[in-house]
C-alpha cells in the first residue's frame, strides 16, 4: 500500500474536480442555458424565414434562413456535447477521465467551423450590397474549453464587413425591417467582441450572451415583419 504522504496533491483533488463539472465554476453551466435559448430563437427565425420565403419568393429570406439553420446545428451540437461532458461520471474508469476534455476540445472546433459556415452564408448574402463612396490568464484557463478566441476574432471580422455593407446600403433602404437586420448583425458583432474580452472578467462572457440573445430577438422581429407585410427583405 503506497504511503499517502508521498502521493501528489492532485491525487486528492482530481475526483472532486471531475464531480463538479471538469473543474469549471458552476456558473458556467449558464452557458448551456444561454445557448439553448439562442437555439430556440434561431430555429424560430429559420422557420418563419422559410415560410416567408415560400410565400414571397425572396432569395434573401432563403439565404438568411439557411444561415440561421446552420447556426442552430452548431448550437445544438454544443449543447449536447457540453451537457454530456459536464455529466460525465469518473467512476467509469480512471483512463476515461480525459475523454470529456477531448470531447470539449473537438466540439469547440466543430462548433467554430459550422457557425463560421453560417456567417459565410450571411457574408455571401450581403457582400453584393451596393456601397456609396464614404470616408474612411491563469484563472480563466478552464474557460478555454468552451471559448475559442480565434473563432471569435474571425467571426467579428466577417460580421464587421457585413455590418459595414448593410450600413452603407441602409442609405438607400429606409424600411424598418432593414434597420432591424442591421441592428441584429451589429449586436451579433458586439457579442463576439465581448467574447474576446472573456479573459478579462466573466462579466464580458455573460454580457456577450445577452447581446447575442438581443440580436436574435431583432432578427426574429425583422422576419416577422416581412411575413406580416408580405414585402421583400
Amino acid at each position: 500500500m503506497p504511503n499517502l504522504k508521498q502521493l501528489p496533491p492532485t491525487f486528492f483533488i482530481a475526483p472532486e474536480m471531475y464531480t463538479t463539472g471538469l473543474g469549471l465554476p458552476p456558473i458556467l453551466r449558464l452557458d448551456i442555458i444561454f445557448e439553448a435559448i439562442s437555439l430556440a430563437f434561431s430555429l424560430v427565425i429559420t422557420v418563419i424565414g422559410l415560410y416567408a420565403w415560400r410565400r414571397i419568393g425572396s432569395k434573401t429570406l432563403l439565404l438568411l434562413s439557411l444561415g440561421f439553420l446552420t447556426m442552430s446545428a452548431a448550437m445544438l451540437l454544443r449543447i449536447v456535447l457540453i451537457s454530456w461532458a459536464f455529466s460525465f461520471m469518473p467512476e467509469q474508469g480512471p483512463r476515461l477521465r480525459i475523454l470529456p476534455f477531448l470531447v470539449l476540445g473537438v466540439q469547440e472546433l466543430v462548433y467554430s467551423v459550422v457557425r463560421l459556415a453560417g456567417y459565410i452564408i450571411f457574408l455571401y448574402l450581403y457582400s453584393a450590397y451596393p456601397i456609396k463612396d464614404i470616408s474612411a490568464t491563469t484563472a480563466i484557463l478552464p474557460i478555454s474549453l468552451i471559448y475559442n478566441p480565434v473563432f471569435e476574432a474571425v467571426s467579428a471580422t466577417i460580421l464587421g464587413f457585413i455590418v459595414y455593407q448593410l450600413a452603407a446600403a441602409s442609405r438607400t433602404k429606409t424600411a424598418h425591417r432593414s434597420g432591424l437586420v442591421l441592428a441584429g448583425f451589429t449586436l451579433l458583432l458586439i457579442s463576439h467582441l465581448l467574447f474576446l474580452l472573456t479573459p478579462v472578467t466573466l462579466f464580458f462572457y455573460f454580457a456577450a450572451h445577452l447581446s447575442q440573445l438581443v440580436s436574435l430577438t431583432t432578427f426574429l422581429a425583422a422576419v416577422s415583419l416581412v411575413l406580416w407585410s408580405g414585402e421583400r427583405l
